[in-house]
């Protein structure tokens, strides 16, 4: 089921921004930061209204760590996608990063309350 909502998530429906995320993926997989921030940023002016693609390149800020650019693009995430439980497990391990241990706390909850059976969070 996860992987359902994972799949649902990543697809816009649109597909010059499906081959957009795919290169994105693909750049990323393959740690070239910056075909990835090229890809996820086109997304994002393309379909600000596509949730995935800020969560995308949420992820990649924080594989470059850059947290508060992460920060910035999940909050985007969660205002268009309040339950992207994806989102809010990447806020959640930033907050602990920056020792912010009750946001990190929150976030999780957060979490738990869209996604009670997420592996590892009890």
């Amino acid at each position: 089921m996860e992987q359902d909502i994972w799949r649902l998530w990543t697809a816009s429906g649109d597909p010059a921004i499906d081959r957009l995320m795919a290169q994105g993926l693909r750049a990323m997989a393959n740690r070239d930061f910056a075909a990835g921030l090229g890809a996820f940023h086109d997304i994002i002016t393309r379909a600000p209204g596509f949730a995935e693609g800020w969560n995308k390149r949420a992820t990649l800020f924080w594989l470059m760590g850059d947290y508060d650019a992460s920060v910035s693009d999940i909050d985007r995430t969660l205002a268009l996608e309040p339950r992207h439980f994806g989102a809010l497990s990447g806020l959640s391990m930033i907050r602990s990063a920056q020792d912010r241990h009750l946001e990190a706390l929150e976030a999780l909850q957060r979490m738990l309350v869209v996604h009670p059976n997420s592996p590892g969070v009890q």
